[in-house]
């Protein structure tokens, strides 16, 4: 039985609904659609597609292929499957799918559904549609999983190439092997889709390869036995799709050997002296990335290819902080600063190597709230004339993949705030998200707290840095503190509870203990601190961004340290052209001593403690 599908690229439109609870509505969308099947079948439902490009032409197919994606009902499956679409007529812009027998597993209402274009390297995705599949309440057989195709083609591949080759095992497994690691390549762009590691694969087939060589044969039943351990394996692994493979190269923007020529030498001198037995990282901050902005002093170039020349220094240091104000946030559309943030966000995370650790920090820009400000204020009427949405708290978290612990940090759950130990350097490292404003809403639907102006901690992010965080650190440790903000309140800015994080530091650096409270309304707290039993203890700093200028303070006991803003605007915003300017970062813990080292125009610096 045949369906019909048109999607109009370009005009089509949904509004905008939280990832959390991702729920679609009919009434969301300028051209709902629906298509429904029974649960079993199996080949004999299809749907005709026709695509038109805002102007009602027919999107041209030619050397293109077509890719169903969805999560079927229940959300815990997914369906990545390019073998079932046909194009049926390229010029008029037409192909057939055929929905195949474990896409109707599971009886209800996919949570989505969609179709993609691929041609050449590029991906055009339709509008989602609303796909039901009725229960067959007679036979129910079909075992639910995740049906991603290009993987399944991989199982019987290895038979095959066996018998090509004669029995050479060697042989076999080598076209094997490049097979995977090919289609591995291919689908990583799509990293919110597909996601493999392979780890477990290639310990796996090393067995398997090791058990023949031994035997010197290959018998069926041990090639049964040791491809089902194999399939099992990879069977495991998909069905995690969590999280990203590193890709071991540039995802967006240009690497450093396609830059200016100066640019490679700058960071090659960068590394000279590098002593490995200290604590190394860079701190890049504030590129400010804004790929849609009209602006040219906020060309897609400068963030996304600053974070690559950070990148740069990937296999020379222990760890990168990414210090927020990641975006710009500043663009009419809630669509292109979410693009914004996801790129940025998977070039910083698994745009290199990661031979050492990554942690991003939220800053004041990172929500989009400034957006809200602009119209409010009645500024850019023709880019925002209507209430724009702005990033959520959990957006940012899912982007950054905060849960996922990437790099064996300890959170609060997925938190922004973050500390990690080094042991063999004896350092803690804590992250705190100075951005850790309330979600609450005015009755007309604008933001009570604007990120952009109301900064600061709250409750459960005090108590964390208080009584865990700074809690069983190690008497010969130092520990040295990261943020997007500076600790200390300047100019009247809003860092709601920026004085009672300061005691909590100060006790620790004491040993002291404190009751905190504030009665600030919505940012309420009641913190004890108790560091008596553990005694003083070392902070090297807390080292920021955001005041687009190097500085430093002392006054607050500890070193304050500000480094430059990435992207080219001054202390006083004005426009310094594409400069760069972030720092690689030396912790002696035997001389007690910071050592900052400038790229672009950040300059040298060095800090005693």
């Amino acid at each position: 039985m045949s369906m019909y599908l048109k999607f109009r690229i370009g005009k089509d439109k949904r509004k905008l609904v939280p990832i959390n609870g991702f729920e679609l509505k009919d009434a969301d969308s300028n051209n709902p659609q629906w298509l429904q099947g029974r649960q079993n079948e199996d080949g004999g439902r299809q749907v005709f597609v026709d695509l038109e490009d805002e102007n009602g032409s027919p999107v041209n197919l030619t050397g293109a292929s077509a890719v169903f994606k969805g999560v079927l009902p229940g959300g815990q499956y997914k369906i990545w499957d390019h073998k079932s679409s046909t194009i049926i007529d390229a010029q008029a812009g037409r192909f057939r799918y055929t929905f195949p027998k474990r896409a109707m597993a599971i009886a209800g209402s996919y949570k989505q559904a969609f179709f993609e274009i691929f041609r050449e390297g590029t991906r055009l995705a339709t509008l989602e549609f609303n796909f039901e599949v009725l229960a067959d309440l007679v036979e129910e057989n079909i075992i639910p999983s995740d049906y991603i195709t290009p993987f399944e083609d991989l199982y019987g591949k290895l038979k095959e190439y066996l018998v090509k080759f004669n029995g050479d095992f060697d042989a076999a497994m080598a076209q094997w092997k490049k097979d995977v690691a090919e289609l591995i390549t291919e689908l990583n762009a799509d990293i919110s889709g597909i996601n493999l590691t392979i780890t477990e694969i290639k310990a796996q087939l090393s067995a398997l390869e090791d058990k023949i060589k031994a035997d010197g044969l290959l018998t069926q039943a041990d090639f049964d036995v040791q491809m089902k351990t194999l399939m099992d394996t990879i069977e495991s692994e998909l069905a995690i799709l969590k999280q990203p493979i590193y890709v071991e190269q540039t995802i967006y923007g240009d690497p450093v050997e396609e830059q200016a020529p100066e640019i490679k030498q700058k960071l090659d001198s960068l590394t000279v002296g590098i002593n490995p037995d200290k604590f190394n990282f860079v701190f890049i901050t504030d590129p400010h990335y804004a790929s849609s902005e009209e602006t040219a002093n906020l060309s897609v170039s400068y963030g996304v290819n600053h974070v690559n020349r950070a990148l740069y220094l990937d296999q020379y240091v222990d760890m990168m902080i990414l210090g927020g104000d990641n975006i710009d946030g500043n663009q009419a559309s809630i669509e292109g600063i979410l693009t914004d943030q996801a790129q940025i966000a998977t070039e910083f995370l698994f745009g290199s190597d990661n031979n050492s650790d990554k942690f991003p920090l939220k800053g004041n820009h990172d929500d989009g709230t400034q957006r809200q400000a602009y119209f409010e204020a009645g500024r850019r009427p023709d880019r925002i004339p209507s209430l724009p949405a702005v990033i959520t708290d959990a957006q940012f978290k899912r982007d950054y993949h905060t849960g996922d612990l990437l790099f064996g940090e300890t959170r609060k759950g997925n938190s922004n705030y973050f500390y990690k130990d080094y042991p063999d350097k004896k350092i803690r490292i804590i992250g705190l998200d100075s951005n850790d404003r309330p979600e609450i809403k005015n009755d007309d639907g604008t933001e009570k707290y604007l990120g952009i102006w109301h900064l600061g901690y709250r409750q459960e992010q005090i108590n964390w840095l208080a009584n865990v965080a700074l809690k069983n650190v190690p008497e010969d440790y130092t520990t040295l503190i990261v943020a997007h903000m500076q600790s200390y309140v300047k100019n009247g800015t809003n860092i709601h509870n920026a004085d009672l994080v300061n005691k909590v530091i100060g006790d620790f650096i004491t040993g002291g203990s404190t009751t905190l409270t504030s009665d600030d309304e919505d940012w309420e707290v009641n913190v004890k601190t108790d560091f008596t039993q553990q005694g003083a203890r070392v902070l090297a700093g807390w080292i920021h961004g955001h005041e687009h200028s190097e500085n430093i303070r002392t006054d607050g006991g500890y070193n304050n340290i500000g480094i430059l803003a990435s992207i080219g605007l001054g202390e006083a915003q004005n426009w310094l052209g594409d400069t760069d300017g972030w720092n690689l970062i030396e912790l002696d813990t035997e001389k007690r001593t910071l050592t900052l080292k400038g790229f672009g125009i950040a300059t040298d610096r060095k800090f005693d403690y």
